[in-house]
Formats: C-alpha cells, sequence, structure tokens
C-alpha cells in the first residue's frame, strides 16, 4: 500500500470570483483503498486562469496531507514510502515538471506559491505526479455541488463512501 494524494480546483464562483481547492488523502494497494482525509477550502485570492487555481489546490495538498503523510508512513511502514498525486489539468502537470511559468508571473506574489518550490518537491524521489482523468477525479467532490443524483453517487463511490442502504450488488470496484 502507499499513499496517494488528490488535488481539484473548483470554475470560480460567479459571486465573488474565488475558485474552491479540494484534497482526498487515501491509502491504495491490490487490495485497498482507505480514505484518511478530505479537505475543502476557498482560495483567498482570484486566479486567473483554471490551471492557476489547479497550482495552488496542489500546494494546499502538498502542505496540508502530502508532505506531513510522507514523514509519517515512512515510520509506519518502515520503508521509502513514495505519494502518488493525481491531478486532471495537464497544464499544471506542464508547469511542475518543467519548472517553467511565463503566464502566471504574480502567483507568488499573489497567492504566496512558489512555482520552483513545488518543481523541486515534484522532482524528488518520493513524489511521482499522474495525470487523472477528469472523470476519476477523486477531489471533485470536495470542490462542488452536485444535482443529479448519480453524479453524487459517482463521486461518492469514488472517495470509497458507500450508502449502506442500497443493495450490495449497486456497487462495484472501479
Amino acid at each position: 500500500v502507499s499513499p496517494n494524494l488528490w488535488a481539484d480546483a473548483s470554475m470560480a464562483d460567479k459571486e465573488s470570483s474565488y475558485s474552491t481547492s479540494g484534497v482526498h488523502l487515501a491509502m491504495i494497494g491490490p487490495r485497498t483503498n482507505y480514505p484518511l482525509s478530505g479537505l475543502s477550502k476557498g482560495q483567498t485570492c482570484i486566479s486567473t486562469s483554471t490551471p492557476e487555481a489547479e497550482i495552488i489546490a496542489a500546494a494546499l495538498a502538498l502542505r496540508s496531507e502530502g508532505i506531513p503523510c510522507l514523514l509519517l508512513w515512512d515510520v509506519l511502514l518502515q520503508r521509502h514510502v513514495i505519494l502518488s498525486f493525481h491531478e486532471d489539468n495537464q497544464a499544471m502537470i506542464r508547469v511542475m515538471t518543467t519548472g517553467r511559468n511565463p503566464t502566471m508571473r504574480t502567483i507568488g506574489r499573489t497567492h504566496g506559491i512558489s512555482v520552483m518550490q513545488m518543481y523541486e518537491t515534484f522532482k524528488g524521489d518520493d513524489m511521482l505526479l499522474m495525470y487523472c482523468q477528469t472523470k476519476k477525479m477523486r477531489a471533485d467532490i470536495f470542490t462542488k455541488g452536485f444535482a443529479a443524483p448519480h453524479d453524487w453517487d459517482h463521486a461518492c463511490e469514488l472517495i470509497n463512501m458507500f450508502d449502506t442502504t442500497k443493495p450490495k450488488n449497486h456497487y462495484q470496484l472501479r
């Protein structure tokens, strides 16, 4: 088993223009899918693009859940642990893998985020940055409301939360 972290950002709220960050941490293995934490937090500054909002969400995920969990699981499992970080925005992944961010020059000043520091973190041997399809983004449940019941059920199933009043054959492992 190893820790897996998902981070996502919502589209900006129409009234305030602020985005919301969502974070989900779980221990995943061949026969294990155990949610450890979930987090939803409004961003404190207006982002000018979706990749910028995603970078803010990723910084929150790393700072609040990712890096602390690595320290804990290295000790508990008594081995070097690799954190799999799942992201559904390819532009954000590109910024994190290259360390270059020419279009968001003010992100450090407006949001207090260092892209170079995040680049160095993801470059380490204890992080694995992975692309995740949007329909499999587990942090999505922490960033928005769901109007359709089947969308809510899908979001709950992704984070391994099930309605026990439904028949058991309703659920399938994904």
